[in-house]
C-alpha cells in the first residue's frame, strides 16, 4: 500500500512538473511530501500528522515564504490586541481601586447624619441614641462604625491664614486607614483622659501656612451666640496627603472633644457616624438596611457615591473607555485573523488543489489552516501576555507613567492586577477568533482541484 502511494504522487509530480501548471512552491511541497512518504507510512501522515505536518512547513518552513511572512504579521497583531487589552485594563482598574480606596479610606462608605445636614458646615447634631450602634456594629458587613464632628474654622501662623474644615475623631475611629496616607510625624492620640491638642495637616495645608511637625497653630471658631472667635492653640503632630486635592485643602483631624465642647453638645451628640464596610460592593444595598433597620426615621443614610457623585461618575466613564478599548482591540485581532487566513487559502490555492486531486477531503484540508489558525492565536496570547504583563510589572515597579496629581489626583498611574479579568480577555480572545476563523476556512469547499492547481 505505501509503495502504491508513492507511485501516485511521483505521477502527479511527473505530469504537474510537465505541463508546467503549478508553481515552484507546490513542486517544493510535494518534494517534501516524498520525503516524508519515505519515512513514514500514509496512513501515519493521512491522520493528525499530515495535517500538522503541512501547517508546519506553512508557518515554520521555507524562510522566503510569503505564508510564513503572513503568519508573523497576523500573530504580531493578535499580540499587540491582547497586550493593550491587558495595559488598559490593568490600569483603568487600578486607577478606579486607587481613587476609590483614597476616597473610602477618609470617610467610609456610610455616612448615618440628620436630613437637614447635606454639605453643611455647621451640621445639626444627632444624638447617639438614634442609631443602634451596638446592633449596627455587630452586623456581619461592618468593619467599623466611628462619630465625627465637622466644624469649619480658621487656622493662623505669624505670618499666614487659612480656612480649613475640622474633622473631630475619636479612639473609635479607623486611624490604620488615615496612618496610610501618613507622610510625616505621628497620629494624634486620643486616648488621653483630656482633650487632645495636637492636630493632623493635609499636605497642601502645610505647605501653604510654612508649617512642619512640631509647629505651633493657632485655631479660631466662631460661635453665634459669641461677639468674637474662640481660638484655640494646637500642635502639628503630623501631615498627611491622600492626594485627593479637594479634601487635603480643606479638612485637618483634631479631637472630637474639643469640637463638642466648642459646639456645646453632650456627650452623646456628634455630627454622624462613618460605616465601614468589609466589602463595598455591599454599599447601596446595605444603605438601604441601614434606613430599615439601625435608624430611627428622623435620620439620613448615604453612600459616598451620593455624596461625591461627580468623583463616581468620572469614574464610569473611565470603565466606559476600557471596554471601548477591548471592544477595538478584539475587533483588530479578529479582521487580522479573517484576513490572514484569507491570504493564506489564497496563497495556497494551488497546494489545496494538488490534495484535493490526490483525493484530499475538504475536512482534512480544512485542519491544515486550522492548526495554522491555532498556531497564530496561541502565539498571539503567549506574547501578548508575555509583552501585557511585563509592562505593568514594569509601571508597578518603577511608575515610569506618570500624571498631573491635581488633574488625575494621583501621581503615578496605578496597576491593579486582575486576574480574572486577564484570564476573561485571553478566554474571550481565544473563543471568539476560533468561531470567527472557521468562516475565511469554509472558502476551501468553493475550490475545484483543476482551477486550483491553474490559479496564479
Amino acid at each position: 500500500m505505501n509503495f502504491k502511494h508513492k507511485i501516485k504522487i511521483s505521477k502527479l509530480y511527473q505530469i504537474l512538473q510537465y505541463y508546467g501548471q503549478i508553481r515552484g512552491d507546490v513542486i517544493k511541497f510535494l518534494q517534501q511530501l516524498q520525503i516524508a512518504i519515505k519515512v513514514k507510512t500514509y496512513s501515519d501522515i493521512h491522520g493528525m500528522n499530515f495535517q500538522l505536518f503541512i501547517s508546519r512547513r506553512l508557518a515554520i518552513g521555507d524562510k522566503q515564504s510569503f505564508s510564513r511572512f503572513i503568519i508573523r504579521i497576523a500573530v504580531l497583531a493578535i499580540a499587540l490586541s491582547v497586550s493593550v487589552m491587558i495595559i488598559s485594563t490593568c490600569m483603568v482598574t487600578g486607577f478606579s481601586k486607587e481613587i476609590k480606596d483614597r476616597i473610602f479610606g477618609f470617610w467610609g462608605e456610610i455616612h448615618i447624619t440628620n436630613f437637614d445636614n447635606n454639605e453643611s458646615l455647621e451640621a445639626s447634631p444627632i444624638k447617639q441614641q438614634q442609631v443602634a450602634l451596638y446592633i449596627l456594629r455587630q452586623a456581619p458587613e461592618v468593619h467599623n462604625v466611628a462619630p465625627y464632628i465637622i466644624k469649619a474654622g480658621i487656622l493662623k501662623t505669624k505670618s499666614d491664614i487659612e480656612g480649613i474644615v475640622f474633622k473631630g475623631i475619636d479612639t473609635a475611629y479607623d486611624l490604620q486607614t488615615i496612618g496610610s496616607f501618613l507622610k510625616e510625624g505621628t497620629l494624634p492620640d486620643f486616648r488621653d483622659t483630656t482633650s487632645c491638642k495636637s492636630i493632623l495637616v493635609s499636605q497642601s495645608t502645610a505647605r501653604k501656612l510654612n508649617l512642619k511637625v512640631g509647629d505651633f497653630v493657632v485655631a479660631y471658631f466662631i460661635r453665634k451666640d459669641l461677639a468674637t472667635p474662640q481660638g484655640r492653640k494646637l500642635m502639628i503632630s503630623g501631615i498627611y496627603h491622600t492626594g485627593l486635592e479637594e479634601y487635603d485643602k480643606q479638612f485637618a483631624l483634631v479631637d472630637i472633644r474639643m469640637l463638642r465642647a466648642l459646639n456645646q453638645w453632650s456627650n452623646d451628640e456628634v455630627s454622624g457616624f462613618e460605616v465601614r464596610l468589609k466589602d463595598i460592593n455591599t454599599m447601596d444595598a446595605f444603605k438601604d438596611s441601614i434606613f430599615l433597620n439601625y435608624v430611627d426615621q428622623t435620620i439620613n443614610a448615604q453612600t459616598m457615591k451620593d455624596i461625591n457623585r461627580n468623583i463616581f461618575e468620572w469614574l464610569d466613564l473611565q470603565k466606559v473607555n476600557e471596554y471601548l478599548i477591548l471592544g477595538f482591540m478584539v475587533l483588530v485581532a479578529v479582521l487580522n485573523m479573517i484576513t490572514a487566513l484569507i491570504i493564506l487559502i489564497l496563497d495556497r490555492t494551488n497546494m489545496i488543489g494538488v490534495l484535493k486531486s490526490m483525493g484530499a477531503n475538504n475536512k482534512s484540508i480544512s485542519g491544515i489552516f486550522m492548526y495554522n489558525a491555532a498556531y497564530i492565536i496561541l502565539n498571539g496570547l503567549f506574547w501578548g501576555n508575555l509583552i501585557g504583563i511585563g509592562m505593568c510589572l514594569l509601571q508597578y515597579y518603577t511608575g515610569f507613567i506618570t500624571l498631573n496629581e491635581e488633574n488625575y489626583y494621583l501621581s503615578v498611574a496605578p496597576v491593579y492586577f486582575n486576574v480574572w479579568g486577564i484570564l476573561l480577555i485571553n478566554v474571550s480572545t481565544l473563543v471568539i477568533c476560533t468561531l470567527i476563523m472557521l468562516l475565511p476556512v469554509r472558502l476551501i469547499s468553493n475550490i475545484t482541484p483543476i482551477k486550483a492547481i491553474r490559479f496564479k
